[in-house]
């Protein structure tokens, strides 16, 4: 085998392995913990002048022409000294990511009807794919929670559900660590959180929840903030999902999410496409919503921030 172009990973075992390494979670640990006036000031700087970057259009170009290469530097180091697989160079990322791109082509998850079966396509190795081209999405939109910052409390408590790369998590930690906040990134186990897991291995404001496909209520904690982008979509039982994410959320919390509409197909469910209606319908009479659209005629409103109400009866 040619480890180099055809890398079979072995999800589950890599996984078990690295939970063994795992350290404890810290239950009081914050983002801005240490900071103090400079560092406040440095991280709001950072993150001016990457806005200003960004909006001139000028730090796409420096990702697209290699010129800045951090989030690359990052993804070979977990390649080579995690994975174990060959040293990679910039060119051997964009040919490798198109490689497994064909592979990706063939996998099948929409008319599963088990969590298990759910589970074992999602660590099915050509899924690989997934982290070339989720590490390349976040590092051209490196400011992933910026458009709904404001709905983030100072030291308030986030999750990212179905966090996948994390690009939330990630973002609130490279440029908004003055915002002092906890988080924590869930999704099932897949290489692509095995890869959010030994990324934020030092960030001790960061805990990571591993959910099983069967488990309708993996979350243990109250949160200002829930995310749940690109998710609903790939879900067996999306009802229950999103009335655990409600009873999760505080009164006057926040769940940004959004339901893309898909035909079913692929790694999108039969059950998730059933089940839009309902569970957009469960969100109008459970949130009020503040910013975007939630369409029950069966088009995509895109990503909407809704909150949650205090007494639905009264509001």
């Amino acid at each position: 085998m040619n480890k180099y172009d055809d890398v079979h990973l072995n999800v589950p075992q890599l996984l078990k392995d690295q939970k063994r390494k795992l350290a404890a979670h810290d239950t009081i640990a914050r983002s801005g913990e240490g900071l103090g006036l400079y560092g406040q000031m440095k991280s709001r700087l950072q993150l001016l002048f990457v806005r200003l970057l960004y909006k001139a259009v000028i730090y796409q170009k420096l990702i697209h022409s290699n010129l800045k290469l951090d989030w690359f530097y990052e993804f070979r180091n977990y390649w080579v000294n995690e994975l174990g697989n060959r040293p990679i160079d910039p060119p051997d990322f964009y040919f490798l990511m198109c490689v497994y791109r064909q592979k990706f082509q063939d996998v099948e998850i929409s008319n599963v009807a088990s969590g298990d079966r759910i589970l074992k396509t999602w660590q099915d190795p050509r899924i690989v794919y997934s982290l070339f081209h989720n590490q390349y999405k976040l590092a051209l939109n490196p400011l992933s929670v910026r458009p709904f910052i404001n709905y983030i409390p100072n030291e308030g408590n986030v999750c990212e559900y179905g966090c996948g790369l994390a690009p939330i998590a990630t973002s609130l930690c490279r440029f908004y660590p003055h915002k002092n906040v906890r988080i924590t990134c869930a999704d099932i186990p897949t290489i692509m959180f095995h890869f959010t897991r030994w990324k934020f291995r030092n960030k001790k404001f960061i805990r990571t929840i591993e959910i099983d496909p069967g488990d309708d209520e993996p979350l243990d904690d109250e949160f200002d903030t829930i995310f749940c982008l690109e998710v609903l979509e790939h879900l067996l039982r999306p009802v229950p999902i999103i009335k655990h994410l409600h009873s999760r959320i505080r009164p006057g919390g926040y769940l940004i999410f959004n339901y893309v509409k898909t035909e079913g197909k692929g790694l999108d469910t039969t059950n998730a496409l059933r089940d839009r209606g309902q569970v957009l319908r469960y969100i109008l009479d459970n949130f009020r919503t503040v910013e975007g659209q939630i369409r029950l005629d069966g088009s995509d409103g895109g990503t909407a921030v809704c909150k949650k109400l205090r007494n639905p009866k009264k509001e």
